[in-house]
């Protein structure tokens, strides 16, 4: 696959980003500075570092792009107020992972254009994976510096033999939303709960999971996570079955085949 300049660059940025945060994922826990934002959200220096390297590299290459990330890095302005793009990205999800030594979570980068993601990349730098969108020309992994492979979601039809995954929100929300996994639980052969929506998001397009679904998502979380699953031939609704209006909020992505299920199973209304 020939990817467009933008969407190599990404790339390249999620690499660095990836070598830094691999650099400090052994560092004892003194030494990467966790504090707490939140009753369970953590935030480390390297959260800090990675978002510091990501959004410099873009803000040279591209100066006049609005930009948005996790740790409050910002640039002024959107398609509403002259931006020609804005750039999403969360410098490690999964931070709770990192902090204790899990080698589970991801680094992602998307680029919107009038609202609409275009391309994104989500980077596993445990696995050394790296998956890469762009919109209408389809979904990629790329292991290490090997070829890039094309994805495509699982054909799995029955929801007895499938593997989703779920997320737990840090704020209110979070006990409500853990009242809808039994229900799964109880049909599903097996849910997940990893601590990384990019990645879950990713494992979906790949075809590793069959559905993610958590509430209350921020924009960062899964703009490129979203792009990958639809060009990987997934379906992504609100938890009532409507289409996004944006980036984040109530998420649900599935293989298609299995989204009215899942709806059912977590109690969600719609299903066109």
């Amino acid at each position: 696959m020939t990817f467009s300049d933008t969407t190599l660059f990404a790339l390249e940025v999620a690499r660095e980003a990836a070598d830094l945060v691999m650099g400090a994922l052994t560092q004892p826990r003194a030494a990467k500075d966790i504090r707490l934002k939140g009753p369970t959200d953590l935030v480390t220096r390297a959260d800090r570092d990675s978002e510091r390297l990501i959004t410099a590299r873009i803000l040279a290459r591209f100066p006049d792009h609005a930009l948005l990330a996790e740790e409050g890095t910002a640039q002024t302005g959107s398609a509403r107020d002259g931006a020609p793009a804005r750039w999403l990205v969360d410098p490690i999800d999964g931070t709770s992972n990192f902090a204790h030594g899990v080698p589970w979570f991801a680094i992602s980068i998307a680029l919107e254009q009038a609202g609409v993601v275009q391309c994104g990349v989500v980077a596993v730098p445990p696995l050394g994976e790296f998956f890469v969108g762009e919109r209408g020309r389809g979904a990629y992994l790329i292991a290490g510096a090997g070829d890039s492979v094309k994805l495509a979601v699982s054909t799995v039809r029955d929801l007895e033999q499938a593997l989703v995954a779920t997320g737990l929100p840090s704020g209110s929300g979070r006990s409500k939303h853990i009242t809808t996994i039994p229900p799964v639980m109880r049909k599903a052969q097996e849910v997940r709960i990893m601590g990384a929506a990019a990645a879950h998001l990713a494992c979906v397009a790949a075809g590793r999971l069959e559905a993610f679904w958590e509430p209350d998502l921020n924009p960062w979380d899964v703009a490129a996570g979203i792009l990958l699953v639809e060009e990987a031939g997934g379906r992504v609704s609100d938890l009532s079955g409507r289409p996004l209006r944006a980036p984040g909020g109530d998420v649900l992505a599935t293989n298609a085949v299995l989204h009215g299920a899942l709806l059912e199973a977590i109690g969600g209304g719609t299903t066109g």
